[in-house]
């Protein structure tokens, strides 16, 4: 791996993936949609023989038919394709830890969403790599991570009941990212689970651990709802664990 492209640079997730790739000296080509048509699959497949691209990383938001096309461009390529999906394909009435052989049930518009976007990827090219990711903890209170979403929680009611009962998925983003450039260079068809909570803090512990690593004084409540394990599983995907990133 030398030269990738990468969607979605403009966005929150793909730019730790930019610089987890630089810093192993792997040069980042952006997918820039003012200069490229998403729909015209000839400019899209000269623009990646001409940048001699050898891994694409699909992180932009898009319709299925973008990725369908990208995924057939890497399959007449021959070259890895990894799209990331997320926890959002499985039911929240579902329980797990979720593996990737749990039917992917999920009811509302964006776990469809990603669930259509799967199976176009899969249909154009049964080489693809799929990670789904679960929440990401980013090292800043920047943006829509983890921390923001429970510093806002706090600061609408004043204190934040966090369930015992809830062991969510969610990862720190920076351990997520390396395990996708793992993915693409074992270059392994299938879909794969990019985890973070095996060991299962639950979204109590989750936050304590918050409030005293970054010293916020925030007042926290045991609560009950919701009661699920939401974990995504993969043994194959050794992913560090996030709560050694925040005891450190």
């Amino acid at each position: 791996m030398q030269r990738v492209l990468v969607s979605g640079l403009n966005g929150r997730l793909a730019p730790y993936l930019k610089q987890a790739l630089e810093a192993q000296a792997i040069e980042v080509i952006g997918f820039d949609r003012q200069q490229l048509d998403i729909t015209q699959r000839q400019q899209q497949l000269a623009f990646i023989k001409t940048q001699q691209i050898d891994t694409i990383f699909h992180l932009a938001t898009g319709p299925e038919s973008w990725l369908a096309t990208l995924a057939s461009i890497a399959h007449e390529l021959d070259i890895p394709l990894l799209f990331t999906s997320s926890e959002s394909v499985f039911n929240p009435e579902s329980t797990g830890p979720f593996s990737p052989e749990h039917p992917a049930d999920a009811v509302n518009d964006y776990g469809r969403y990603k669930i259509a976007c799967e199976q176009a990827a899969l249909e154009a090219n049964p080489n693809t790599i799929i990670a789904r990711l679960g929440w990401q903890m980013f090292d800043n209170f920047e943006r829509d991570n983890l921390l923001t979403h429970v510093r806002d929680m706090h600061d609408n009611q004043g204190y934040l009941e966090a369930s015992t009962q809830w062991l969510p998925a969610v990862a720190y983003v920076e351990h997520s990212m390396q395990c996708l450039i793992d993915l693409a260079k074992q270059a392994k068809a299938g879909i794969y689970h990019v985890g973070g909570n095996e060991q299962g803090l639950s979204f109590y512990q989750l936050v304590q651990l918050i409030n005293q690593k970054y010293q916020l004084n925030w007042d926290i409540r045991p609560g009950s709802q919701p009661q699920r394990d939401g974990r995504i599983i993969d043994s194959r995907v050794p992913c560090k664990s996030i709560d050694e990133q925040l005891k450190t």
